[in-house]
């Protein structure tokens, strides 16, 4: 009799011990952006990332949430106050909605689409 509440301590803790599992999220490794030496453009490869309606134009648009990230719009409103060529990693354009650290709570870049946005700011975030 009294080796029945030993054994189902050792069965309880057995199962309790296999039961503590934690799987290992790596970050998505991002090849460096290249662009064979020609400058990031923002008509073609910036602005396409905010007018996915997936993404930034379902509430960045015309009458919805600051700033405007329609394509005919979405360089002179995040140039106003998203921006910062000084320090390109605190960009709120880049920042807000970046993968890993971004409080973005609906939608998210993805690892290359932040890389390439982080690059053209750092290129100086012209309007080509």
């Amino acid at each position: 009799m009294k080796k029945s509440p030993i054994f189902l301590i050792i069965i309880f803790l057995a199962l309790f011990l296999n039961s503590c599992k934690y799987d290992f999220i790596l970050p998505e490794v991002v090849p460096p952006i290249d662009n064979g030496g020609e400058p990031i453009s923002f008509s073609t490869q910036i602005a396409p990332i905010f007018s996915n309606a997936e993404k930034c134009t379902s509430c960045h648009n015309a009458g919805g949430t600051a700033p405007n990230l329609v394509a005919a719009t979405a360089y002179s409103q995040i140039m106003t106050k998203y921006v910062n060529t000084a320090n390109p990693e605190q960009s709120l354009i880049y920042a807000y909605p970046a993968p890993s650290t971004g409080t973005h709570t609906w939608k998210k870049y993805t690892a290359v689409e932040a890389a390439t946005i982080l690059a053209w700011i750092k290129e100086g975030a012209e309007n080509n």
